[in-house]
């Protein structure tokens, strides 16, 4: 019974999750420049919430900073013009980067920021108002995902993910359960067998391909479930609070003169613990929550990382730390990132993209030949005057 009504729905979710992969896996073999929609896309939320994410597409574009850029230097020279420029507006985050192919210190002043160059220390360009890079750019993977996810049909679809994750775990157990049976009983016989083709081409071919399927639609499954849930709890979250809680949260602490060449050698020291030998394309000193961190962007399109620190032991961060600003997920951000790597199976490298291409065709060809058996069992009854949708 649960069959019938979720067969339509596992359908449908496998069609636009195949869809999604597809285009992955068409930007990543093909080496789709960072600028890429759909790129762009597929990295959404990678790098944390908010002000947290430091990495955007033009960092992923950017050169690194030259062999031997002297930081402490840099920071003691620029330092007393940033602060000059500012007109004694704080610092809320401190950048060595490269602009129009030379060095640059950026300071974060309000809402905008100076820009001064490393090695004159003349101001090169300031804004009052930064703009800020969408990280859910409108494109062909984004409008798949929504589909995927059922907003595009509001809100309040999102309960549908739920129980069909929910309908299709059962299906999964209790199909494994039936082949078990089924396997004992051959045994008994003895044809002790991984496959038989009893039941037709439909009934063998869907046998066969739920028992080599399962192992990877159950991770694919418990995963979407989970992201089902979380997400169905975001937006009642959002719904019930919108006007008080997951606000936007207090500016940062001001960065000191006094804190920042102590912030800048534990920064250092640490990345070239964990990054020795990898160029580096952003430095940038900060406060996120409680905590005076330091954050690295290495170099590279597609092997850049985005590497943080908490610079008064030289610890790594995550994107989940206690007294970091509220998220609206109940295990934080980190765990539903995580959760959405174990899904579209990049958490696993390649071989888990290829295997989540597969298990999201196996589940097509599940539905559909579901369908048809369902089909020809009912036509069958109905010949016979059993006309009921369902039976035991």
């Amino acid at each position: 019974m649960v069959t019938v009504p979720i067969v339509l729905f596992t359908l449908f979710l496998a069609v636009t999750g195949i869809a999604i992969q597809v285009i992955d896996l068409d930007v990543l073999l093909t080496h789709a420049p960072a600028d890429n929609v759909n790129v762009r896309s597929m990295r959404e939320a990678f790098d944390g919430p908010g002000a947290y994410q430091v990495r955007h597409t033009q960092d992923y574009l950017a050169p690194a900073l030259p062999g031997g850029f002297d930081y402490g230097a840099v920071l003691r020279r620029v330092l007393p013009v940033l602060r000059k420029a500012a007109a004694g507006g704080p610092l809320t985050y401190l950048d060595f980067r490269m602009s129009a192919g030379r060095p640059v210190v950026v300071a974060g002043v309000e809402q905008g920021h100076i820009a001064v160059d490393a090695a004159s220390a003349a101001v090169m360009a300031r804004s009052s108002k930064d703009e800020v890079e969408s990280q859910s750019p409108d494109s062909e993977r984004n409008t798949w995902k929504h589909l995927h996810r059922m907003t595009s049909f509001g809100d309040g679809a999102l309960v549908i993910n739920v129980l069909v994750s929910a309908g299709l775990l059962t299906l999964i157990v209790t199909g494994l359960w039936i082949y078990v049976k089924l396997a004992k009983q051959r045994r008994k016989i003895k044809k002790p067998i991984l496959y038989w083709s009893a039941g037709g081409t439909w009934r063998a071919l869907h046998r066969t391909v739920s028992l080599f399927a399962a192992a990877w639609l159950v991770v694919v499954t418990l995963s979407g479930a989970w992201l089902a849930v979380e997400s169905l709890g975001l937006a009642i979250t959002m719904r019930l609070h919108a006007s008080s809680a997951y606000r936007s949260p207090p500016p940062p602490a001001p960065l000191t003169d006094a804190e920042l060449p102590a912030m800048l050698k534990a920064t250092l020291a640490a990345a070239n613990r964990d990054a020795r030998g990898e160029a580096v394309k952003v430095l940038r000193l900060r406060h996120y929550g409680p905590y005076a961190q330091g954050v690295v962007v290495t170099a590279g399109e597609e092997n850049s990382r985005q590497l943080v620190y908490n610079t008064a032991n030289g610890e790594g961060m995550s994107e989940s730390e206690p007294g970091y600003p509220s998220v609206p997920f109940p295990f934080g951000w980190q765990a539903h990132q995580t959760a959405k790597s174990i899904h579209r199976g990049d958490w696993f490298g390649m071989t888990g993209r290829w295997a989540d291409l597969l298990a999201g065709l196996a589940m097509a060809y599940l539905s559909l030949s579901g369908i048809v058996m369902y089909a020809t069992m009912w036509r069958k009854r109905a010949e016979g005057g059993r006309k009921a949708l369902f039976w035991k």
